[in-house]
């Protein structure tokens, strides 16, 4: 059941009715919320060169402003992760995903893109929770799925829910459901936002349908659980003019709405009406259906309580957005799933370039192998990790809390092979992204995309203007015209790089400062710095203070063949020499590839230390 069908039904039929909103708690779906106001920002925010979050902030911040003015008190509710039942649902996502990303890609900066063809940058959620720990919106993360939360919540403050998610149709929220693209915040007036509000018991009205037979509905029209092969007979029983998706839909609630449920209590009649459905389409009973039903009775007992294996320190950071919520997926399912980004298709995904900082990720959460979903060629294949395990028993734990600030610090060290000591001249918010940048250049050593990133660093669009600040400008200001997917695959992994970083300094409590996400990246700009002539041009407008510290980050950076030679590299092998589920023997081939490494560091050294001898 697209959640596209079900809103056109539903639109056509004039179900919701016109409000103005003001005054009021308001109940937020925060995923809807960030996926819907990055996809519909106006102007269009960027997707093809890996984002623009300072243009998301902007939009997120007026979203908000707007809701403060019109005395709307906004309570945010994140999903966590979802439970291993969606698991075959998640993969075919993924698939989807991969096939939107590259249709981006492939397509001219000037084409026009099949609707719904969006693909959400890495780090938007990061961005998303840091505004609204900024802001002071209240909010929570859930240590599962949202839905039972929101719900729950809703009914008990007694206020609508402002979502996209077509569950909250047929969910009971008592005081109904706003759905994002009716809610018109752009067009507030006078303090009220116009908007169409969506009550359970008015659909139900219209259909003369049983309340209690909502959850059937959804069951047998299509969710993310279940769905019921029809073969357009429920379409055929249908009147209803229009296209043959709203007519099954129609036809479903006609056929339920006469369904005999004398004497029969909630539970029996949806038992009941379940088995004539199914019977009806000529279909067995099976439990995916009573399992899909059972998710929208009682949804507050759906809510997904702590894993025992998480320690609650780590389970309080999740729900206070300040751990990525991908822990509880990593520890309760021992999985990982890398969604596609817009990246070059012919080369390796760009995950692989941080796969040795997920291996320390994994490997301060479990001792156990995880399976990573990622793309292999034009293709979703699943991967078996061995995590890179901590060294001391505290961290085994998880009691990293017990460890001090300079052992979590080596952790992060030893991590992406990189002296802390080097960043002395640094700025603090900078600390973590040159860290992150000097790992990414050791193995790819793209030069054009490193100054663009440097470049990027010293500029302070908030700050005092200067010819620097105007030149950085106009370049953002011009977009993309000459998308090079070289240059794409670059940032994207240097964002693979920076979004796993911040994961691991957060696991790790922080060592290095935290930076500020919304200014870690923004697209269309570096693209446009990521050029010979421009990089030139716009360093020759650095002056003092920019200029030095530009300097800095140079030699940090880049150093010289001699300085950088003795540095460890763990490469990756190509994807290529990896098979669906990676096998030990593809195993073994990552550790022979670090050992090798080991093994000439430790000649190098050796033959140092004889020539200094000799002399």
């Amino acid at each position: 059941m697209e959640v596209s069908t079900l809103k056109k039904m539903i639109d056509v039929l004039s179900i919701c009715e016109d409000v103005m909103v003001e005054k009021t708690d308001l109940i937020i779906d925060g995923n809807a919320l960030y996926y819907f106001l990055y996809y519909t920002s106006d102007p269009k925010l960027d997707q093809r060169c890996g984002g623009d979050y300072p243009g998301f902030k902007h939009e997120v911040c007026k979203f908000f402003k707007t809701l403060q003015d019109c005395e709307v008190n906004p309570y945010v509710i994140l999903d966590g992760g979802s439970g291993p039942e969606k698991h075959k649902k998640n993969v075919s996502r993924l698939k989807y995903k991969l096939k939107k990303a590259k249709t981006i890609a492939e397509t001219e900066p000037d084409g026009t893109l099949p609707e719904g063809y969006n693909v959400l940058p890495p780090l938007v959620k990061d961005v998303f929770l840091e505004i609204l720990k900024e802001e002071k919106i209240e909010f929570e993360v859930c240590l599962g799925e949202a839905d039972p939360e929101v719900v729950s919540k809703a009914n008990q403050e007694q206020c609508a829910v402002l979502s996209i998610d077509k569950d909250f149709y047929i969910f009971d929220v008592h005081k109904g459901f706003l759905n994002l693209h009716n809610f018109e915040w752009k067009k507030e007036e006078d303090g009220k936002i116009p908007a169409k509000i969506y009550t359970h018991s008015k659909f139900c009205e219209h259909f003369k349908l049983d309340p209690a037979l909502m959850p059937v509905f959804a069951s047998i029209a299509g969710n993310d659980y279940s769905n019921l092969e029809d073969n357009d007979i429920f379409a055929n029983k249908s009147s209803s003019p229009g296209e043959s998706s709203i007519k099954r839909l129609d036809g479903m609630l006609g056929f339920l709405s006469e369904v005999n449920l004398d004497g029969l209590n909630d539970s029996r009649k949806r038992e009941r009406a379940l088995s004539e459905a199914l019977k009806y389409v000529g279909k067995k009973e099976n439990q995916t259906f009573k399992f899909a039903i059972e998710r929208y009775v009682e949804p507050e007992k759906n809510k997904k309580q702590p894993s025992s294996k998480l320690p609650p320190w780590v389970c309080k950071k999740v729900e206070h957005g300040e751990l990525t919520s991908f822990a509880t997926s990593v520890v309760g399912q021992k999985t990982m799933m890398l969604t596609p980004l817009v990246e070059d298709f012919s080369q390796r995904s760009s995950y692989q370039a941080a796969y040795r900082i997920r291996q320390y990720f994994y490997g301060l959460l479990t001792g156990d192998k995880i399976t990573e979903y990622d793309r292999n060629g034009e293709n979703i294949k699943h991967y078996h990790v061995r995590p890179i395990p901590p060294s001391s028993h505290e961290q085994k734990q998880l009691k990293l809390q017990c460890l001090t600030e300079d052992e979590r610090r080596r952790v992060f060290e030893e991590a992406l092979e990189v002296q802390t000591s080097v960043l002395e001249n640094i700025p603090n918010q900078l600390k973590l992204p040159v860290y992150v940048t000097v790992f990414w250049f050791k193995s790819l050593q793209q030069h054009h995309c490193l100054h663009a990133l440097l470049l990027w660093f010293v500029c302070k669009p908030d700050g005092p203007e200067d010819e620097f600040e105007r030149k950085m400008k106009v370049l953002n200001d011009e977009g993309v015209s000459n998308w090079k997917p070289c240059v794409a695959h670059a940032f994207s992994q240097w964002q693979c790089c920076m979004r796993q970083s911040l994961h691991l300094n957060q696991l790790l409590l922080s060592p290095l400062p935290e930076p500020q996400f919304a200014r870690l990246y923004c697209g269309p700009l570096l693209h446009r710095l990521a050029d010979g002539d421009t990089i030139e041009e716009v360093q020759k407008t650095l002056r003092g203070e920019k200029k030095k510290l530009y300097e800095n980050l140079k030699t940090v950076c880049n150093p010289s063949p001699g300085e950088g030679s003795s540095v460890l590299r763990v490469e990756v092998p190509s994807t290529g020499e990896r098979s669906s589920g990676m096998s030990s023997s593809s195993e073994e081939g990552w550790e022979q590839v670090a050992n090798n490494n080991k093994s000439q560091k430790k000649g190098k050294k050796k033959r140092a230390t004889r020539e200094k001898a000799d002399k």
